[in-house]
């Protein structure tokens, strides 16, 4: 793989790990309701569920993708639902408790699955890899080394685009202290969950 090859799939993944979209906004609801360190933890679980769409790329498994794409789609539909979920709670959760402390083992595993599910929940992301690929790749030249590469360059752009997102979030949460603001933090991050579930139900 060439550094010009390398620079240009580093430039396009960036862009489109930011450009708003489930993921991007289930980060953020987290990091506005519970904080930087489980908005940040389903950022990983983002990265993680995108590599693996980006591994069955490379190894052209798109078409075994496809075939089972009810198995994404069962992800995708547990995500969405988790999400609803939350976003309801959230609605009817006491102003008191809107930014009690949730970083223990099951919440923070809670959080990766959720960002995985919304990134596996995605197939056609596999698709989006699969057609960038060749465009900026020799993919008849590339070696296991190279496809390790191309891996970590998801991982690292996904983990460090939402931990960006988290921390922005995570900042933004603090502004709620007050029980006025904590019950109006409640409302919008309800709403944006809300929203963010139908939206991946609905893709």
């Amino acid at each position: 793989m060439t550094l010009t090859a390398f620079l240009a799939y580093c430039t396009a993944i960036t862009l489109a790990a930011a450009t708003p979209g489930p993921a991007m906004f289930t980060v953020i609801t987290s990091g506005v309701s519970r904080g930087f360190l489980r908005a940040f933890v389903a950022g990983i679980g983002v990265a993680a569920g995108d590599a693996v769409l980006v591994t069955l790329a490379l190894l052209g498994l798109v078409v075994l993708a496809q075939t089972f794409e009810w198995v994404f789609l069962l992800l995708k539909y547990a995500g969405a639902a988790y999400l609803v979920f939350l976003g309801v709670r959230m609605w009817r959760a006491a102003a008191e408790q809107a930014n009690e402390p949730q970083a223990s083992e099951v919440g923070l595993s809670r959080s990766f699955l959720l960002g995985a599910s919304v990134a596996l929940g995605n197939p056609k992301a596999i698709l989006f890899h699969a057609s960038i690929m060749p465009l900026i790749l020799n993919l008849d030249t590339m070696t296991l080394a190279d496809g390790l590469l191309v891996v970590l360059v998801v991982i690292s752009v996904n983990i460090l685009t939402m931990g960006v997102y988290a921390a922005l979030a995570g900042r933004a949460s603090g502004w709620f202290r007050t029980p006025r603001r904590m019950r109006l933090m409640n409302r919008l991050a309800g709403s944006a969950m809300i929203g963010t579930g139908a939206l991946i139900a609905a893709r």
